[in-house]
């Protein structure tokens, strides 16, 4: 089917509202046409735009402006007055909450509040003890019994290890992370299709 009407624009999703996209994505400001893999071009013409930090203009993007305001960063004035997109390149998401494990460690987004939406956590290990056993020194010369330990101060533990298999204990010297599939996230920016020339086939 090829159809230039085509629209799969949800109205029923409030402006600001973020999605997960599971294809490629080419802007609208850059569409490469022919790129490779395939790309939804642009992704604006659906009313969608990458959540990847960039800076928009207020007057240019009212709905989207009324949504975040200067949340995640701003500058300038009146009708020069930019705004900022959320950055979600390389990020999970979290339910805002106010338990203790939740405020720990937040930093505020640029124009927003510690523990508020738009602040974002550091990585972070909870935690937790391992069992050890006190290794025995040989007993000194001369005398009976079992002797005792030598503890070196500055001695660091290795990697973990697995009594089965060393190799299955899974280590990275970047993060803390889980099992992850990477795709794009989308912030919905208007009610309205914009006007862009563009195609849809099925």
């Amino acid at each position: 089917m090829n159809d230039s009407n085509f629209s799969l624009f949800n109205t029923t999703l409030p402006v600001g509202a973020i999605t997960a996209f599971a294809g490629n994505v080419a802007s609208y400001i850059n569409p490469q046409q022919n790129s490779s893999p395939p790309t939804t071009q642009p992704i604006e013409s659906f009313g969608w735009m990458l959540c990847d930090g960039s800076s928009l203009k207020a007057s240019e993007y009212p709905e989207l402006y009324v949504a975040l305001g200067n949340l995640y960063g701003s500058s300038g004035s009146e009708q020069n007055l930019m705004f900022n997109l959320p950055d979600l390149r390389g990020q999970f998401l979290r339910g805002i909450d106010t338990d203790k494990a939740s405020i720990e460690d937040r930093t505020a987004a640029a124009g927003g509040t510690k523990n508020g939406i738009g602040s974002t956590q550091k990585d972070a290990l909870q935690t937790h003890q391992h069992i050890y056993t006190k290794p025995i020194g040989p007993p000194a010369p001369g005398e009976n019994g079992s002797g005792t330990a030598t503890v070196n101060s500055k001695a660091y533990t290795g990697i973990p290890t697995s009594e089965t298999d060393a190799s299955s204990i899974k280590v990275s010297q970047y993060e803390t992370r889980p099992t992850n599939t990477f795709v794009n996230y989308l912030i919905k920016y208007t009610y309205k299709l914009p006007k862009f020339n563009h195609t849809v086939s099925l």
